[in-house]
């Protein structure tokens, strides 16, 4: 009888050691960004808003599986340098490899995501970015979790000529690297319908060593007298010393990005000359509070934790981006890449936790719908230099309008990968 009672009580401590180990286990995150250095402008925000979407979760008692199993969420940030191809692949192979980390958030280079996709795909990480960049059929882990970049610089740009009339001439001014050729590609097919109003004046790259002189950048952008300024490469710091020597020049046109770090400019330029002149429409601004009050809390916890002169757009965008993964492991019976996958192509739209219902998209351009089209803010800054929201594009109805005369300026610039 002792020995039953024994062997019972060992297989209830089993099993309660096993229900433990299903509440208390880890999901492994990666992050691969730059982690120093000048580019690190974007990619520490990028990391830290990674890092503050698992702690609310951890500090809730995890996240939940379909299952009801409760996971803590482990974040590891990786460097890459500047978001070139060799260093991408060094901290993935460290990431994947050495660490085990099943899902893994990195940039939207196109040169960058190519060059990890094989990796990627052999060992089922679950891969997304803050927008798509490079997605194929041939590798089936590598998503775009929201409308982010490059895809939402066309959607700014045509956002911004429906909305000004009076816009007649655009310059496109972008680095000569792999993001910024995406950029101009996509800035081009925002441009192709209204070509019969509006002319591109201007959209020669530029190195980006170049920008410690930015007169030489800024010089033949003015002279060419645009009507708005379309920009992608430039650091935060480097957008701010771009747009006072545009002012400087005599500029008095509208600027767009994908995002500004609104401290780096409040510090060089009077507010009188950035209010109503400074667009951006990066997946989403968290300072401005009013498009989701998940995403307003998520602002609070951050310049909390790092001080109001730490914000950047960047941080919202990595955390909205996760919130398709996470959407993902609470639809999926257990947090591994390849079942969170299945969960989320289950069906043809996902619920996600800040946009509501999205499309998966992207065949005509990369010959597989594993981009998720959600909807695209539009943000301005007022007087104050405070972000404030202009409009939401509904990027799917734009597509489906205009995807003729986008798809030929986005073949002609490589960006169309669809076999």
């Amino acid at each position: 009888m002792q020995r039953k009672i024994s062997i019972l009580a060992g297989a209830a401590a089993l099993a309660a050691a096993s229900v433990s180990f299903a509440q208390d286990s880890v999901i492994k995150v990666g992050v691969v960004q730059p982690q120093s250095g000048e580019c690190a402008q974007w990619g520490v925000p990028i990391t830290r808003g990674v890092e503050l979407w698992a702690k609310e979760f951890n500090e809730a008692g995890g996240i939940k599986d379909a299952s009801g199993n409760s996971h803590q969420i482990e974040v590891t940030g990786y460097d890459n340098a500047c978001y070139t191809a060799g260093e991408e692949l060094t901290a993935f192979r460290r990431a994947i490899l050495d660490d085990g980390v099943e899902f893994i958030l990195q940039t939207f280079t196109p040169a960058s995501r190519k060059a990890i996709a094989p990796l990627a795909t052999e060992n089922k990480v679950l891969t997304t970015s803050y927008g798509a960049g490079y997605l194929s059929a041939d590798y089936p882990y590598l998503i775009g979790s929201v409308t982010g970049s490059p895809a939402s610089y066309m959607y700014l740009v045509s956002y911004l000529i429906e909305e000004n009339p009076d816009i007649e001439k655009v310059a496109i001014v972008t680095a000569d690297h792999s993001f910024g050729e995406a950029a101009r590609a996509f800035y081009k097919a925002g441009i192709a319908p209204y070509t019969d109003r509006v002319e591109i004046v201007f959209s020669d790259p530029y190195d980006p060593a170049m920008a410690g002189d930015m007169f030489s950048i800024a010089g033949p952008i003015a002279s060419s007298e645009p009507d708005l300024i379309v920009e992608l490469g430039f650091t935060p710091g480097q957008q701010a010393s771009f747009v006072e020597t545009m002012q400087q020049l005599g500029y008095s046109g509208l600027f767009a990005s994908e995002g500004w770090t609104m401290n780096f400019l409040t510090d060089r330029l009077q507010a009188d000359y950035l209010d109503g002149r400074i667009y951006s429409a990066y997946v989403v601004d968290a300072s401005e509070q009013s498009f989701s009050p998940r995403v307003a809390q998520f602002y609070d916890a951050y310049v909390e934790t790092y001080g109001q002169a730490e914000w950047s757009v960047f941080a919202s965008v990595a955390y909205a981006a996760m919130t398709t993964i996470e959407a993902g492991i609470q639809m999926a019976e257990e947090p591994t890449g390849e079942a969170v996958r299945a969960a989320l192509f289950a069906e043809e739209t996902v619920d996600n936790p800040l946009f509501g219902e999205s499309r998966w998209a992207g065949s005509e351009i990369y010959g597989a719908d594993t981009h998720l089209l959600t909807p695209l803010p539009v943000y301005v800054t007022d007087a104050e230099g405070n972000v404030t929201l202009d409009g939401i594009v509904d990027v799917g109805a734009w597509w489906q309008e205009n995807a003729q005369a986008a798809l030929t300026e986005l073949e002609a610039g490589g960006q169309v990968t669809a076999q």
